[in-house]
């Protein structure tokens, strides 16, 4: 504001109260706020300093790399967010969104927080929307191992979304594996806008499924959750819920639950 010669002009851009309504109604930036006061000046030093460093953005791996050794596939969610006057898109998957085939962007693969299992020990996946790339990169591992003669555990997938006709993702693929596949694979849907009425989760499946139960109590296989915070909470729930089918009291149902957790046999990337 120290360069606009306008009084009016000035009064307005040092206004709290219009500040506070460019940010809660058009979800200003500081670009935005720059475009639109063209007269403020501020030296590159103190604009630098005003404005935090952006955080490198993390996304899964949906690849294996035992299966696809030269490339890297992602699953990404375009984040949006609602202002009063209208829609805006997230900083990183916007930019992602508007790539074209021969963009460069530059990367770096590390290692998650995800230990992968081995082909003889069985698996049970529970992903959320962008939340099953993880997930998909396990199957397609275990999908190569198996073309090429290797004896695979089973493997359970539970996916959910919100709905099936525009959400499901990697649909075809899946339908392909459980269809191809059935002997280790099995994969298990849950959509819970698409009745009105009656909400069906992830969760809600784990509950219910004999293969919750086989897999990782008699089995002792492992447990594999991504997706966002609201998941792990319900879906210990479910875990102990199902235990207890199986002729566990509660307190036993809970405890065995903690231990997959607490030993290492249970595993989540959430955010």
């Amino acid at each position: 504001a120290t360069f606009e010669e306008d009084a009016e002009k000035r009064k307005v851009m040092l206004d709290p109260t219009n500040l506070g309504h460019l940010c809660q109604d058009k979800c200003a930036t500081y670009a935005d706020l720059l475009l639109l006061y063209k007269s403020a000046r501020p030296p590159l030093a103190a604009l630098l300093a005003m404005i935090p460093m952006m955080k490198g953005r993390a996304y899964s791996i949906t690849t294996s790399p035992s299966a696809s050794p030269d490339s890297v596939e992602l699953c990404i969610l375009i984040n949006i967010f609602w202002c009063k006057e209208g829609m805006r898109y997230g900083t990183a998957s916007n930019m992602l969104r508007k790539l074209k085939i021969g963009d460069t962007v530059f990367c770096r693969v590390k290692s998650g927080s995800m230990e992968p299992p081995k082909h003889d020990q069985s698996v049970i996946c529970v992903g959320i929307g962008s939340g099953v790339a993880p997930h998909m990169a396990l199957i397609r591992d275990r999908v190569f191992a198996s073309t090429n003669g290797v004896k695979v555990s089973p493997l359970s997938l539970y996916f959910g979304n919100r709905f099936e006709a525009r959400e499901f993702l990697y649909r075809s693929e899946l339908q392909q594996i459980a269809t191809k596949h059935g002997d280790w694979f099995t994969l298990h849907t849950a959509f819970s806008r698409d009745v009105i009425g009656k909400k069906t989760y992830v969760q809600d499946l784990v509950a219910v499924n004999n293969d919750i139960r086989e897999n990782l109590l008699r089995r002792k296989g492992l447990l594999y959750v991504c997706g966002n915070r609201n998941l792990p909470e319900p879906l210990r729930k479910s875990l102990v819920e199902s235990f207890e089918t199986n002729g566990k009291s509660r307190s036993e149902a809970i405890l065995a639950m903690e231990e997959m957790f607490t030993h290492g046999r249970a595993q989540q990337e959430v955010w």
